[in-house]
């Protein structure tokens, strides 16, 4: 049976859930709960078998609609790694970029956003309208750096 638990990413997520009339279920919380207690990104396998652990059995389908969700309400990112492999990590619907390590798969944020002096102007040309844009970069982390 899953604890109750409370943090900042579950508070957002209630929140955004309920501006768009959806429920915050178990399953849905839990999955919150999973990538709120990681220090990493998670493949959705990793997640699936956090949420079996706490709620017993709970189908991998539901684990995708609710990521697919998330990712669709700016409550989670999805990131892609350098083997094809895809991660999850919260993003609260902000205009983030991120680092991700590709030994331990933690992902850090920064801020600053490259494409704000890109010139639109040369794609606009070609009759293209950019909505959004998503970088990425892969390297290793402090700590990763240190170990080896």
């Amino acid at each position: 049976m899953m604890k109750d638990f409370e943090c900042t990413q579950e508070s957002y997520t209630k929140e955004v859930l309920r501006e768009k009339g959806l429920k915050s279920t178990t399953q849905r919380l839990a999955v919150v709960h999973i990538l709120h207690m990681s220090e990493k990104s998670l493949s959705i396998g990793e997640i699936h078998g956090g949420v079996k652990d706490m709620l017993g059995n709970t189908g991998l389908a539901t684990i995708y609609r609710t990521l697919e969700m998330f990712e669709d309400l700016g409550i989670v990112k999805r990131l892609h790694f350098p083997d094809g492999g895809h991660g999850y990590a919260f993003s609260q619907g902000e205009h983030v970029h991120h680092m991700v390590c590709v030994d331990c798969r933690g992902v850090f944020d920064f801020s600053e956003c490259p494409a704000e002096n890109f010139d639109y102007a040369s794609v606009e040309k070609q009759g293209f309208r950019v909505k959004d844009h998503f970088i990425q970069l892969f390297g290793q982390c402090g700590k990763c750096v240190e170990a080896a």
